[in-house]
């Protein structure tokens, strides 16, 4: 390896053949430069002709972008295309990757090995575990949209409701990802709301699309489209809930609070009664036995109004396993 300094215009910044930085890292660099200068040289590959980064793509588009003409790089010669994205990787593995950077690696090496060497020797390279699950997740998040990766890369969009999208047609995906960033909902409200709007596509056999327009056209805002969602999901716990919300304020007026579980998915509700002597005990223990007898459909029995979902035949690699991607309408 040998240090020498190149211009700009022989370094091919605009091929990514072994970078993987996600978003490009010049932003991140180019105060450090203006006040320290270039302290580590970055790695680039003579190779037929082209001068290709191979680590600190970052650091020499924060250059560029400073007006310099010429940097020292530390040049490699006779290295094959697999040394060289080896070498990448090792280079940013000093720093926590996140899952965009992780499945653009793993992207790069796709073209030197097989499926099933990816999952056994990069997916640990990467800190992840080398199942099917993770190879198969990497592997369709590198070929998504920008927009979405965008939202994983910088945290807005949680790892469960990036696996659900990336199961989507594209044009759902795009719909679910606008309707997220609208409403602004929180990690499991996301769940929530994809998960929720694929069921109700799949039980009235409808697209997301047409859930969306015939059902949640003019809402306000996300409360509003949260308890539409619910209603229309389990429209008798929806109204239980309510009946129970009542039950729970009448409650309160006597000194009681009954807790009830999300959805109505424990086996039990429970009852808070504090008091300060036997006197009030009896008093709110007469108090409750009259709500109890003015209100006889108390304790009726809970529904559970959950939505069946029938799995999808998946197809996949034989020597990882079911690939879990596949189209829902």
């Amino acid at each position: 390896m040998e240090i020498a300094v190149l211009p700009f215009s022989e370094i091919d910044l605009d091929s990514r053949t072994f970078v993987f930085s996600f978003p490009r890292r010049d932003r991140y660099l180019r105060e450090s430069l203006e006040r320290w200068g270039l302290l580590e040289p970055p790695v680039v590959l003579a190779d037929q002709g082209k001068i290709l980064p191979v680590a600190g793509e970052g650091r020499l588009l924060a250059l560029r972008g400073m007006g310099v003409r010429e940097v020292s790089c530390r040049i490699l010669r006779g290295l094959s295309p697999l040394e060289a994205q080896w070498l990448a990787l090792e280079s940013n593995r000093f720093r926590e990757l996140n899952l965009v950077e992780k499945a653009e690696a793993l992207a790069r090496f796709s073209r030197y090995l097989s499926a099933e060497e990816l999952s056994r020797q990069v997916l640990p390279r990467l800190g992840l575990k080398p199942d099917p699950e993770w190879y198969y997740f990497l592997r369709d998040l590198a070929a998504a949209p920008d927009e979405l990766k965008w939202a994983v890369a910088e945290g807005r969009l949680p790892l469960k409701v990036a696996r659900i999208l990336l199961k989507c047609p594209e044009d759902t995906r795009q719909v679910l990802l606008e309707i997220l960033e609208r409403f602004r909902f929180t990690a499991s409200e996301k769940r929530e709301v994809v998960e929720g709007l694929r069921d109700l596509a799949r039980r009235d056999g409808l697209s997301v699309e047409e859930v969306l327009s015939r059902h949640f056209e003019n809402l306000p805002g996300r409360e509003e489209f949260l308890k539409r969602l619910r209603a229309l999901l389990r429209p008798h716990i929806f109204e239980l809930e309510k009946t129970f919300f009542r039950y729970r304020e009448a409650l309160r007026s006597r000194g009681a609070l009954l807790e009830i579980p999300p959805g109505f998915e424990g086996e039990t509700l429970r009852l808070s009664l504090p008091f300060r002597s036997r006197e009030e005990l009896l008093q709110k223990l007469q108090s409750l036995q009259r709500l109890l007898e003015d209100h006889p459909d108390f304790l009726t029995d809970k529904p559970s109004g959950k939505i069946d979902k029938k799995p999808s035949p998946v197809a996949g690699n034989p020597a990882l396993g079911p690939d879990p991607k596949h189209k829902e309408r």
